[in-house]
């Protein structure tokens, strides 16, 4: 019989998901897909975290398996959940709006990664752990995350330290995806922006998306894409 040891050697082998890195155009395929069956040109802040298989993965989230995969999801009444500021929990996507907290707001990206009260993990871990294993995800918020809260690593809403839930070999079978930048970063001095985006960049790749098309941000040498900021 074999020993535990043994065995644990051989899953090691055999159970970790091998992953060709996606570029910005596969990912786009997810982005635009969700956008048009899902989300249908909503304009208040809302952030959604999907994954999808390995095998999907790998032959780069062509739109028939993107829609095989989130057919309960985009069944599931998605949006209107997110407009009635709650949490939507589905089979392969966790969404959230923004919503006011006393005098601050706590932003649609922080509510899927904060762990809430009577739990013990956080929407977007709980996804993780179901089946099917995720292959690749793409956290999608529809401003970039403001350099106040939620890129800031004193503030009370950060979520730099905690996209590590999101801990998917390789780097590039992840990504962070927005469409706009949000409005107060607008008038901010540049390099603090980019200071806080190269943080998150150095935890899932940070994409900007519009329609079917998506660009990087930062390379791997961390030169700066301005259409980003933009």
């Amino acid at each position: 019989m074999m020993g535990p040891s043994i065995l644990t050697v051989l899953c090691l082998w055999s159970c970790v998901l091998t992953v060709t890195p996606l570029n910005t155009q596969e990912f786009a395929r997810a982005t635009d897909y969700i956008e048009r069956n899902i989300f249908n040109d909503m304009t208040r802040q809302y952030a959604y975290f999907v994954k999808f298989n390995e095998d999907e993965c790998n032959k780069g989230l062509q739109s028939q398996d993107i829609a095989n995969a989130l057919t309960v999801d985009v069944a599931a009444g998605i949006r209107a959940t997110v407009m009635k500021r709650e949490i939507y929990h589905g089979d392969r996507m966790v969404a959230a709006c923004a919503i006011k907290q006393g005098k601050r707001y706590k932003h649609s990206e922080y509510r899927l990664l904060n762990i809430p009260a009577g739990s013990t993990e956080s929407p977007i871990s709980s996804l993780l752990k179901k089946d099917p294993a995720a292959g690749c995800v793409v956290f999608y918020s529809l401003n970039s995350p403001c350099v106040e809260f939620c890129t800031d690593p004193d503030g009370p809403y950060n979520i730099i330290d905690k996209l590590n839930q999101v801990n998917l070999p390789p780097y590039n079978s992840r990504a962070f995806a927005y469409t706009k930048v949000f409005d107060t970063d607008k008038e901010r001095p540049r390099a603090d922006v980019w200071k806080n985006w190269k943080a998150l960049n150095a935890k899932m790749q940070l994409i900007r998306c519009t329609g079917n098309n998506c660009i990087q941000c930062l390379d791997n040498s961390d030169v700066k894409n301005e259409q980003c900021l933009d």
